[in-house]
């Protein structure tokens, strides 16, 4: 079968993201980035929240590692609704409320800054839309500045958020003198893990392909993560519903063991788990591999480990490994991105369900993600 035939724009953004992180990272550059928020304003962030909806919430959840080492800050990846809706309003005052929405337009995270301000914490947006309403409920707004791409479910934009965090990140623990690690330094941490990845990519394209025609007529898919792997795994479950609407689960290495487990006809099933060479959690995940081979489920397992560390009868998709771990959530999610995108054009289900006249593209099946009541608590 001839893969290029089977092209989407959800891969070309795959492949392209080794070159559009450089592109972030000089749209993030040092300047831009001290003239976006006063020294002042981050030498007296004592707490920072990251939110957003999506997408954007994980891209505040993959960051997490790489914004506490960096910031010397504590921070925390909330869920929209659970920030806007949920938290104290005594936990906001003097933190840094960030709020990540590419388009701008999301009305949960708008109310989640306006929340912020009103309970005497520094709003910061990230967008690529500065005159948005996402962007005019913050005090501060760190445009992105982003090409213009086609229209997929977001690979780049996940990445420009992702980047767009190290960078506030590093230049808050700068500012506080947390961080040594120069400009040029950071930027070299990154770019090196992406020309990494740019030489890894085709060998990864040839395996997510074949991957996707193993895994195209599974009723369903289940991802296994724990620890810092766990943002990459849920953001590869919200690629495949994205992508061609498929039913996915969650979960740990152990309770996966106690529950998904034991779901009925196992060869209908793919199993994706996504694991670090440097987990703690390594043991039990090569103990799970197993088990899951045992009983016939189709396993596939991303990661940066040697060869051989996992059973046979597993199909392997072979993570680059960086110098510094924090760095890894720019590329560990592209084989996901690569299998969505190639199950999408096989079996014909275009991305967001766009079919014409589909339920989900009337109004009484929007979800009101732009017109939700904006209530501010």
């Amino acid at each position: 079968m001839d893969r290029k035939q089977y092209d989407s724009a959800g891969a070309r953004q795959s492949r392209y993201t080794p070159e559009f992180g450089r592109v972030i990272l000089q749209n993030m550059a040092a300047p831009k980035i001290s003239e976006v928020i006063p020294a002042e304003e981050l030498l007296a962030v004592h707490r920072v929240y990251i939110t957003g909806c999506g997408d954007s919430y994980l891209a505040g959840l993959s960051a997490l590692p790489a914004f506490q080492a960096l910031s010397g800050v504590k921070c925390t990846a909330i869920k929209a609704t659970d920030f806007a809706r949920h938290l104290p309003a005594e936990k906001i005052e003097g933190a840094l409320v960030i709020g990540i929405s590419i388009s701008g337009t999301v009305s949960r995270v708008a109310e989640c800054l306006q929340r912020a301000v009103k309970h005497g914490g520094v709003a910061l947006a990230i967008s690529d839309n500065p005159e948005s309403p996402v962007a005019t409920s913050a005090n501060y707004v760190l445009p992105l500045g982003m090409p213009q791409l086609e229209p997929a479910p977001g690979v780049c934009s996940y990445v420009a958020s992702t980047l767009a965090l190290f960078c506030l990140a590093h230049h808050i623990g700068r500012v506080n003198g947390s961080n040594d690690l120069t400009h040029e330094q950071f930027t070299a941490c990154i770019t090196a893990h992406l020309d990494q990845a740019a030489a890894a990519l085709p060998a990864m394209e040839e395996a997510c392909f074949a991957a996707a025609q193993d895994l195209q007529d599974c009723r369903a898919f289940d991802f296994v993560s724990d620890g810092e792997s766990r943002s990459t795994a849920v953001f590869g479950q919200a690629k495949m519903v994205e992508f061609f609407g498929g039913l996915v689960t969650g979960d740990d290495c152990e309770d996966w063991c106690h529950i998904n487990y034991f779901t009925e006809e196992p060869s209908t099933l793919g199993t994706f788990i996504t694991i670090f060479a440097d987990s703690p959690s390594l043991s039990r995940t090569r103990e799970l591999v197993q088990c899951a081979v045992n009983i016939g489920r189709k396993v596939y397992v991303i990661t940066d480990c040697a060869p051989g560390t996992f059973a046979e009868g597993a199909h392997i998709i072979a993570l680059p490994t960086p110098e510094h771990t924090w760095v890894r959530p720019i590329v560990s999610h592209l084989p996901y991105d690569f299998i969505g995108a190639f199950i999408s054009e096989l079996k014909g289900a275009p991305p967001f369900r766009a079919y014409e006249g589909a339920v989900w593209r009337t109004p009484e099946g929007s979800s009101h993600i732009r017109d939700s009541e904006i209530v501010v608590l």
